[in-house]
């Protein structure tokens, strides 16, 4: 009987404890892996050859890193609903050497906030829909 009513709460403490995990998000600095890297320059800054690389993320290429959560389960397809794009677009996300392409959803707040991915991406990518995988957001 006291099991039937401390789950609810277990379950509740559970969910708030993964909500800190999805603020952990990095910034894109790399240029995407199609693009040529150029040699280093003696004198020249890392931060200085990254501008020069980088693309711009409105021009495509990576967009960052985010956390993870699966997204609504009855909706079809492969898709990522993320802060990180401001509007629609197609896009690539790759985990532990996988990769699915998706549709890139904007949806509101930080960048820090997490992202939700579709049942069907997990699926492909071979992530666990139970965990919070970080995974890298490229748009094509």
């Amino acid at each position: 009987m006291i099991t039937r009513k401390l789950l609810p709460l277990a379950l509740v403490a559970t969910a708030l404890t993964a909500c800190s995990a999805l603020e952990k998000v990095t910034p894109a600095a790399a240029p995407p892996p199609s693009a040529p890297v150029p040699a280093p320059v003696t004198g020249e800054s890392d931060a200085e050859r990254a501008d020069e690389v980088a693309p711009e993320p409105e021009a495509g290429g990576r967009l960052g890193t985010t956390i993870v959560s699966l997204g609504d389960p009855g909706r079809g397809g492969a898709w990522l609903e993320t802060p990180l794009v401001d509007a629609a677009a197609k896009g690539r996300v790759v985990h532990a050497g996988e990769s699915v392409d998706v549709d890139l959803i904007p949806i509101p707040g930080e960048v820090g906030a997490g992202s939700r991915m579709s049942l069907a991406a997990f699926q492909a990518l071979g992530a666990s829909i139970t965990g919070l995988p970080e995974v890298e957001v490229f748009r094509n």
